[in-house]
């Protein structure tokens, strides 16, 4: 059985400017394979809004208004595609429209989910593309889910998306150099009613039918992949919020809670897989 050297990754989030660094992660961890385990996609549709579809009079050129979380800004032509790739590196999707467009976006949620959803698939094709390229040149694998985040949508992508390199792995158990990767992105409830959540029971049924699938003799060499970190340890301390959403500060310091899965605990306690690889919990990055 071949030694396996694996960089575990998670929460991209959408940004390009990570996924570029995921495309040069091997060269510097000399990774065999990469996890990529959950939250492959951003949150925010930031529309750029042509001011009158013409030309300003002052400078000549085309003027776009664009709204970030409040903060509007007004660029030109000449300063839109750094706008665009400035916004995609912090993982926000640009759309450019008229007031018409932009008017039809704010009067519909189903044409902001539908855009918003399209966006995603493009911009995970093209980032996604350059990494199967730069993987595939250097002979190293990447196993990817979808996480909480990721709508059904994404989820159905990712699986479309298979190729010798890009091996989807969600609610799945693949076997890599005799090493079992069974993958689940889905997590348990959060304050944000993100698109994949299930109730502990659940994400336990689920999870042990797919250990079920792997002969007992090999739970020694079960990897599991669960975006959902177990309960009680170092990988599930959350910021503590407050009725708003806020993070509760008390002597000038932002308390912490656990967040992550009893299920997930009990399930690894249980099986003893070799690892158990998770993602979901952006304050706390480490090994337990």
């Amino acid at each position: 059985m071949d030694r396996l050297r694996i960089l575990l990754v998670s929460d991209l989030h959408g940004s390009s400017m990570a996924f570029g660094k995921l495309s040069n992660a091997i060269k510097f961890y000399k990774a065999d394979i990469v996890v990529l385990a959950g939250d492959l996609t951003g949150k925010a549709l930031v529309p750029i809004v042509r001011e009158d579809g013409s030309f300003s009079v002052t400078n000549g050129v085309s003027k776009y208004l664009v709204n970030v979380f409040g903060d509007v800004k007004s660029v030109n032509d000449g300063e839109l595609d750094n706008v665009i790739k400035r916004l995609r590196a912090r993982g926000y999707y640009p759309v450019v429209v008229d007031k018409a467009g932009y008017e039809e976006l704010a009067s519909s949620r189903e044409r902001v989910r539908d855009t918003f959803i399209r966006l995603m698939i493009e911009a995970l094709e093209e980032d996604l593309g350059k990494v199967e390229a730069r993987y595939r040149e250097a002979g190293v694998k990447l196993l990817l889910m979808p996480g909480n985040d990721d709508y059904q949508e994404i989820a159905d992508y990712v699986r479309r998306r298979a190729s010798d390199v890009l091996i989807p792995i969600d609610e799945d158990v693949v076997e890599v150099n005799g090493y079992h990767f069974l993958g689940f992105g889905y997590s348990t409830p959060t304050p944000w009613h993100t698109p994949r959540e299930v109730s502990e029971e659940d994400l336990r049924a689920r999870v042990e039918k797919l250990i079920g699938n792997v002969d007992k003799s090999r739970l020694g060499k079960l990897i599991l992949v669960i975006h959902d970190p177990p309960n009680n340890t170092l990988i599930d301390q959350a910021y503590q919020l407050d009725k708003d959403f806020k993070p509760v500060i008390r002597g000038g310091e932002v308390l912490r809670t656990h967040v992550g899965s009893k299920s997930v605990r009990a399930l690894i306690e249980e099986y003893s897989p070799l690892m158990g690889l998770h993602g979901h919990v952006h304050e706390s990055p480490g090994i337990d």
